[in-house]
C-alpha cells in the first residue's frame, strides 16, 4: 500500500527514475503523502532530520560525494525557508538537489490558514527549475514536468523545486498506480574545445584555477595536464592542485603582468588576485568549466567553453606565463590555530576525505599541503552548514574516513547536526575554538572601528563545545596542546586555542611562506 495521492506517487517514482537513491525527510503533516509514498517504495532509502536547514546541507554533502541527485522533503510554512541557505549553496556550487515542499491547496493561500506562506517560485532566482502542482495534474503533464526536471539536472546541475498542493485528507492509502514514463534524455553535444583562438594574439597568458571537485583535480593530475601545457598554474588552495609541480598559490598572481587570462573551474577564494586582474585591461579572457563562468576580468574579450576540465589539453604553442616555483617550508609554530590545523593534516593521509568550514579555516590551506579529496562550501561561502555537509557526505560513504575542520562559530551555528554525527563512526570533527570570530582579526579595517563594533565582529563566547556535543550523544573531548590533539580519538575534538596568540602565529606563517 502507498498514498492515494497520485501526484505524490508519481513524484516518488520519478525520483527513482531520475537516479535518486535517498530522500531526507523533515517530518510534518502536510508532506504526509510524500512520506507514505517514499517509505513504501522499495528502491528508495530515507532518513529523518528534524532541522530542515541541517537536512538540506546533509543532502548537499551526500550529493557532492555520490555525484547523484538527493531529494529533501518538508512540510509547509517556515519549513521551506530553512532550506534556502543550502539551495543558495547548491545553486552556486552546481549541486543537484531536488527540493520537495508540501503546500496547502492554492485556493486556501492568503486566507488565514496556519503554517501557510507564498511558496510558488519561492527560491527564484537561485533555482534551476521550479514548478507548483496540484492534484488535478494529469499523467501526461506529470511526465512532461519530470522529464524537464531530469533534463535540467543533466544540463545545468542546479537544484530544482517542486511545490505540491495537497488537499485533505492527507493520510489515505491505496494500491500503487502505474509509474510515469519519462522522455528519453537528449544526447549531450560534444563541447570539446577545438582551439583557444581568442588567446593566440596575447603575448603573456596566465592560467588560473579556482575551486575544483576532487574528481576533476585527480583527472588533471592523472593526465599530466599541467606539465603538458608548459605553463605555471596559479591555483586556489581549494583546487586540490596546490603543491603539484609547476603550480603556485593564486595570491602570487598579483606580482605578474599579463594580457591574456585562461581561468578554470570555480570561484577564487582570495579577492586580491581579482582586483589585480581587473586592473590590467586584458585583451582576452577565456573561462572553461562545464556549468558556469564569470566575466571576472570585466573585459569585452570574454569567452566561455562549457566543457569538462579533467580532459583538457592546453597547446604548448601559446605564450603561457611561466614563473619560478619553489618548495615552501612551514616553520615551527607555537600552539595556535595554525599549529592545530597543521597537526590535524599531518594525522590525515591521502585516503582521508577532508572537509573544511569557512572563514579562516580554508585560508590556512594556502600554507599547508593535503593530497586527498577536499571539500568546502564556497558557492556562497556561508558558515551555516559546514558540519551538516560533512555529516551528509560521511553518511553516504561509510567505507571512507572523513575529517572536518571548522571554527567555533560554524560549529555553534550548525549544532543540530551533532545528533546525526553521534550515529557515525567514520567522521571525526575538529572544532578550532578560539572563543571568538577570529576571521575579523585578519581584516585591517576592523581595528579602525569602535570597541563596541569590534565586540559585534568578534562575538566572544565561553561555550564548551565538547560538552554540547556530549549532550547530543557524541564522544567528545577538549584539548589545549599538540600532545592532547595527537592522542585524541573521540568523534568531536574541541581544540582550545583562545589563550594562544593566533594572530602572531598566522603572521609568522604568512611571512615564512612569502619569503621562501
Amino acid at each position: 500500500m502507498t498514498t492515494d495521492k497520485a501526484i505524490a506517487q508519481w513524484t516518488i517514482d520519478a525520483l527513482v527514475e531520475i537516479g535518486v537513491k535517498r530522500i531526507i525527510y523533515s517530518p510534518g503533516s502536510r508532506n504526509t503523502p510524500l512520506i507514505i509514498a517514499g517509505t513504501a517504495h522499495p528502491a528508495l532509502e530515507h532518513r529523518t532530520v528534524l532541522d530542515e536547514r541541517s537536512a538540506a546541507f546533509q543532502a548537499l554533502g551526500e550529493s557532492l560525494i555520490t555525484g547523484l541527485p538527493v531529494a529533501i522533503c518538508c512540510t509547509s510554512g517556515s519549513a521551506i525557508a530553512n532550506y534556502h541557505p543550502a539551495v543558495l549553496e547548491a545553486f552556486y556550487s552546481k549541486v543537484p538537489l531536488i527540493v520537495l515542499t508540501a503546500d496547502r491547496p492554492l485556493e486556501r493561500i492568503g486566507k488565514g490558514e496556519g503554517q501557510t506562506s507564498q511558496q510558488t517560485n519561492f527560491y527564484q532566482p537561485h533555482i534551476g527549475f521550479s514548478a507548483s502542482i496540484n492534484e488535478s495534474l494529469s499523467r501526461e503533464e506529470a511526465e512532461s514536468l519530470w522529464s524537464k526536471v531530469r533534463e535540467n539536472l543533466q544540463d545545468k546541475s542546479e537544484p530544482v523545486h517542486i511545490n505540491l498542493h495537497f488537499e485533505e485528507p492527507l493520510y489515505g492509502q491505496n494500491e500503487p498506480v502505474a509509474p510515469l514514463q519519462l522522455q528519453e534524455l537528449p544526447a549531450q553535444p560534444n563541447t570539446t574545445v577545438q582551439d583557444l583562438s581568442t588567446l593566440k594574439d596575447c603575448s603573456n597568458i596566465a592560467v588560473v584555477c579556482g575551486q575544483l571537485h576532487p574528481n576533476t583535480a585527480q583527472q588533471i593530475q592523472a593526465n599530466n595536464t599541467i606539465a603538458q601545457s608548459g605553463a605555471t598554474w596559479f591555483v586556489d588552495p581549494l583546487s586540490g592542485l596546490l603543491g603539484q609541480p609547476n603550480t603556485v598559490n593564486i595570491d602570487q598572481l598579483v606580482h605578474h603582468k599579463f594580457d591574456g587570462l585562461l581561468s578554470l573551474g570555480g570561484q577564487w577564494m582570495s579577492k586580491f588576485p581579482k582586483f589585480h586582474v581587473r586592473s590590467l585591461g586584458l585583451s582576452a579572457h577565456v573561462h572553461i568549466d562545464k556549468y558556469q563562468a564569470w566575466d571576472l576580468a570585466d573585459t569585452s574579450g570574454f569567452t566561455w567553453f562549457n566543457q569538462e576540465i579533467g580532459t583538457l589539453h592546453l597547446p604548448a604553442s601559446l605564450s603561457w606565463l611561466k614563473v619560478q616555483t619553489t618548495t615552501k617550508v612551514v616553520p615551527d609554530l607555537p600552539w595556535s590555530d595554525a599549529a592545530a590545523i597543521q597537526a590535524i593534516l599531518q594525522k590525515s593521509d591521502q585516503h582521508t576525505v577532508l572537509h573544511l568550514g569557512n572563514s579562516s579555516i580554508p585560508r590556512y590551506m594556502n600554507y599547508f599541503s593535503f593530497k586527498g579529496a577536499m571539500y568546502c562550501n564556497r558557492g556562497v561561502s556561508g558558515i551555516d552548514g559546514s558540519l551538516s555537509t560533512a555529516v551528509g557526505a560521511a553518511a553516504a560513504s561509510p567505507e571512507e574516513k572523513h575529517v572536518l575542520i571548522l571554527g567555533d562559530q560554524s560549529a555553534l551555528y550548525d549544532s543540530n547536526a551533532l545528533l546525526e554525527l553521534s550515529t557515525l563512526q567514520n567522521l571525526k570533527v575538529y572544532v578550532i575554538n578560539n572563543g571568538r570570530g577570529a576571521i575579523f582579526d585578519w581584516l585591517p579595517g576592523t581595528s579602525t572601528t569602535s570597541e563596541e563594533a569590534q565586540g559585534v565582529f568578534s562575538n566572544e563566547h565561553a561555550i564548551r563545545i565538547a560538552a554540547l556535543a556530549a549532550a547530543y550523544g557524541c564522544t567528545a573531548i577538549r584539548v589545549s596542546n599538540r600532545d592532547g590533539l595527537n592522542n585524541a580519538s573521540e568523534q568531536l575534538i574541541e581544540v582550545w586555542t583562545a589563550e594562544a596568540d593566533n594572530k602572531q602565529a598566522y603572521e609568522q606563517l604568512h611571512r615564512a611562506h612569502s619569503s621562501n
